[in-house]
C-alpha cells in the first residue's frame, strides 16, 4: 500500500513499453552482432596423437596429421591456433595387426566441429622382439705396402638385434666394418655394428646390443716366395769300375718362402740337398734326402727323392 501510495500517476502504464524497448534492444544487439560477427568456418591441419600404445609394441603406418573444420563466431575462430585443437586415437587394449580406428577431435567449447578428415585411420601395431644374429667382419681400405692381412677376430660371435617384429625378421646378419688404410701392424678396432638384409642393404629403425664391438685384425709383413731348382749333393766315390750316369731329384724344384723378413731369399740361386755317400752304392738307387733350407725360410717340401743311376766305367 505504501509503494502504491508513492507511485507517480501513469507509472504502471509505462512498464510495458519499457519491457518492449528492452526486448527490441536485445533483438537489435543480436542482429548487429550477427551482422558484424557472423558464424565463420575454418579448416586446420593438426597433428594426430595416438594414445595408450603398449610399451612392448610399436606403432606402424599411422598418418601424422588430419584435417579439422570448425565453425564459430568470426572473432572467436580468428583467434584459434593449431595448438588449441587436438585429434586423437586411442589404441588401448589393441594387439598385433592392422586396425581401423575412429579419430576424435577435442576443440574449445565455444566452437562447433563441422568435419574431421579422415574420420577413421588405418594403423598397425607390431610387437617388439629381439634376435641373436652372427657378426660378419668386413675389412675396408688398403693396408701399408708389403702387409698381409691375417685373421680378423671379433670379441663376440653373435649380438642382439631389437625392434619391430616385421623389421627384425628382415635382418640376415650384422656387419662390423674395420678400416685398414695404411695399417702395417696388428690393430684392435671399435667397430660399429650394422644390421643388413639378404641384399646387404642396411636395415634401419633397430637397436643393436652392444652398439660397438672390439675386433682384432692380424697384420704381418708380406712373405717373399721363390721357386728354386733343387741341386743334389754327393760325397765319396763309387766302388771301383762304376761311374755315375745321372743324379736327379723328384721333384726337381721347390717353392721357398721367407718366414723372417730380410733373410736373403733374393740371393739364393738354388736349394741343395744334404749329401749322399756314394761309397756303398753299386747299382741304381733311389734315396730320400733332406733339403738344406736356410734358417728363416720354409719350403713346400722338406725332403725329396734322389735318383742315382750308375753304370760300368
Amino acid at each position: 500500500m505504501i509503494d502504491n501510495y508513492f507511485k507517480k500517476p501513469g507509472e504502471t502504464k509505462n512498464i510495458v513499453p519499457k519491457i518492449l524497448a528492452i526486448i527490441m534492444a536485445i533483438i537489435l544487439w543480436m542482429y548487429v552482432m550477427n551482422e558484424q560477427n557472423p558464424p565463420f568456418e575454418a579448416s586446420f591441419i593438426i597433428p594426430l596423437e595416438v594414445r595408450n600404445v603398449a610399451a612392448d609394441y610399436v606403432l606402424l603406418d599411422a598418418p601424422e596429421t588430419v584435417k579439422v573444420k570448425i565453425r564459430g563466431p568470426r572473432n572467436v575462430v580468428a583467434g584459434v591456433r593449431t595448438k588449441d585443437l587436438k585429434a586423437v586415437v586411442d589404441v588401448k587394449g589393441l594387439t598385433e595387426g592392422s586396425h581401423n580406428i575412429a579419430v576424435n577431435a577435442i576443440i574449445p567449447s565455444s566452437l562447433e566441429l563441422v568435419e574431421i578428415s579422415p574420420d577413421k585411420v588405418q594403423l598397425g601395431l607390431d610387437p617388439i622382439i629381439s634376435r641373436q644374429l652372427p657378426i660378419e667382419v668386413r675389412l675396408t681400405g688398403t693396408p701399408a705396402p708389403g702387409t698381409v692381412i691375417g685373421k680378423a677376430v671379433p670379441a663376440y660371435e653373435q649380438v642382439t638385434v631389437e625392434g619391430p617384429k616385421n623389421v627384425v625378421n628382415t635382418v640376415a646378419k650384422v656387419v662390423a666394418m674395420v678400416d685398414l688404410s695404411s695399417k702395417s701392424n696388428d690393430i684392435t678396432a671399435d667397430a660399429v655394428l650394422i644390421p643388413v638384409n639378404r641384399a646387404n642393404k642396411e636395415v634401419e629403425g633397430l637397436t643393436v646390443y652392444p652398439e660397438k664391438i672390439k675386433i682384432v685384425v692380424n697384420l704381418t709383413a708380406a712373405v717373399k716366395k721363390r721357386m728354386l731348382d733343387i741341386r743334389p749333393v754327393t760325397q765319396g766315390e763309387l766302388p771301383s769300375g762304376l761311374v755315375i750316369k745321372s743324379v736327379v731329384t723328384e721333384p726337381n724344384k721347390v717353392e721357398i718362402a721367407e718366414t723372417v723378413p730380410n733373410k736373403g731369399i733374393d740371393k739364393l740361386d738354388a736349394i741343395y740337398t744334404e749329401a749322399i755317400n756314394l761309397t756303398d752304392i753299386n747299382k741304381d738307387t733311389d734315396k730320400e734326402v733332406k733339403l738344406q733350407i736356410p734358417e728363416g725360410m720354409t719350403g713346400t717340401t722338406g725332403a725329396v727323392i734322389m735318383k742315382i743311376k750308375v753304370g760300368p766305367r
